[in-house]
Parts: C-alpha cells; sequence; structure tokens
C-alpha cells in the first residue's frame, strides 16, 4: 500500500472504529495511538507535543493550541498589547488561574483577554484606571469564557 491507501484504509477503519459500540474497537485504537505518539515522541518530539495539545482538547469547553493562539495574537489589529510571556507574568503576578477546566485552558485565555483589550482598550482606559484594566479584562474574558450559555466559543470567533 501506498500512503494514501494506507490514510484511505486508516480512516476506514477509523469509521468503523467510531461508529461501533464496542468498547474494544476503541481500546484497540488507543493502544495503536500510544504506539504511535512513542514513536513521534522519540523522533520527532515537537510534533508530539503539538498533537499531544489538540488531544488536551477534551478537557475543554474553550481551548486553542499554543500555535493557534500565537498565529491569531499576531494578527490582531489594533496589535495585542502582551505577548504570551508578558500576560502569563501578569497573570502569575495579579494570582489568576491561567486554567479553568472545563472552561478554558489558558491559550483561549490568553487570545480571549488579548481580544478584548485590542478590541477595547480606548473605551476601557476611558472607564478603568489604568492599575485596574488588566484585572477588569480578565474578569471580562473569564465572564465570555464561563458563561451559562456557552455562546461564545473562542475557535468559531477566530474560525480556527
Amino acid at each position: 500500500m501506498n500512503s494514501e491507501e494506507t490514510m484511505k484504509r486508516y480512516d476506514q477503519l477509523y469509521e468503523k472504529m467510531a461508529t461501533s459500540d464496542k468498547i474494544e474497537n476503541m481500546r484497540l485504537f488507543g493502544r495503536v495511538g500510544r504506539e504511535s505518539m512513542l514513536l513521534l515522541v522519540k523522533n520527532m518530539p515537537e510534533r508530539a507535543m503539538e498533537l499531544m495539545e489538540k488531544l488536551e482538547s477534551i478537557n475543554w469547553d474553550n481551548y486553542l493550541t499554543r500555535k493557534e493562539a500565537e498565529k491569531i495574537v499576531e494578527g490582531m489589529k489594533p496589535e495585542a498589547p502582551w505577548s504570551r510571556e508578558q500576560w502569563q507574568t501578569a497573570m502569575m503576578n495579579e494570582g489568576f488561574e491561567l486554567e479553568r477546566e472545563p472552561y478554558f485552558n489558558r491559550c483561549a485565555l490568553w487570545v480571549t483577554m488579548s481580544m478584548i483589550m485590542s478590541d477595547s482598550s480606548s473605551t476601557i482606559g476611558r472607564y478603568v484606571e489604568q492599575g485596574k484594566q488588566f484585572a477588569f479584562v480578565h474578569d471580562v474574558a473569564v465572564d465570555k469564557l464561563t458563561d451559562k450559555d456557552r455562546v461564545f466559543d473562542v475557535r468559531k470567533y477566530f474560525e480556527v
């Protein structure tokens, strides 16, 4: 089988597993997936981490991978107010949680806070004093990401 045929066969088997009610089929895919991950960890550790981030999505209502978040923030106009490292330092200095399961992971929170500040910094500046702006933006972002209606979806909003 060539690469294309192998992937086609994989997709067929995956579909069979996904529509089956046999737990042993899922476990088999899990074992083979673990073997694949071991190969990736050994030979392509960066790619393994990227795929692991995608698997982490099962923990969150709102999530982004690091690459997705960086791409979104880089494209913000006006420019996002802080880098991921600056944001993380400020979050730790404020004592704010970076993630809240099952609502959001750190990348979703960073992007949402950056979006709010990028889009509304002038308005926020008129009503919130400088020293309280970060906390205000944090709280609004958390409100969006934990809203009971679950209307805000960071992936849909940024078309990821």
